[in-house]
């Protein structure tokens, strides 16, 4: 099939196709007469590297994939999305307590807000002697 086909069913660009080829995360593709002949396996490969690039994995993480002999080396698979798991709960619990912040945060300034202009807060913005914690 043409790159206009595999960009089509694929939701890739043929800019993002021919940049996958260069950077050999697909195997050389045959040619007919000057035009490139992709087949379902090129396709595939297309429609995982759209996956994991949304997955927020980088081209070379996907290159590194790659066996030798062109195909997936599927533990190294396994052990890259299980790292990238890893590192999306990191950001899940640091995410959790920037939350918790922010809530108490915003409960603080309920009561400064309920204080008028004379809470801590007003007063030391008032003078300019703010001081950070």
């Amino acid at each position: 099939m043409r790159i206009s086909e595999v960009a089509r069913r694929s939701g890739a660009s043929q800019k993002a196709i021919r940049l996958y080829e260069a950077r050999g995360l697909l195997a050389t593709v045959a040619r007919i007469n000057r035009y490139r002949d992709y087949s379902e396996q090129d396709l595939n490969l297309v429609l995982l590297i759209r996956q994991a690039l949304a997955l927020g994995f980088r081209l070379a993480d996907v290159a590194a994939l790659r066996r030798a002999d062109g195909g997936i080396d599927w533990l190294r698979v396994q052990a890259l999305l299980a790292q990238r798991q890893q590192a999306v709960r990191a950001d899940m619990q640091r995410l959790q307590q920037l939350d918790a912040a922010l809530t108490q945060l915003r409960a603080e300034v309920v009561v400064l807000i309920g204080h008028g202009d004379t809470g801590p807060l007003d007063a030391c913005m008032a003078s300019g002697n703010c001081l950070a914690a």
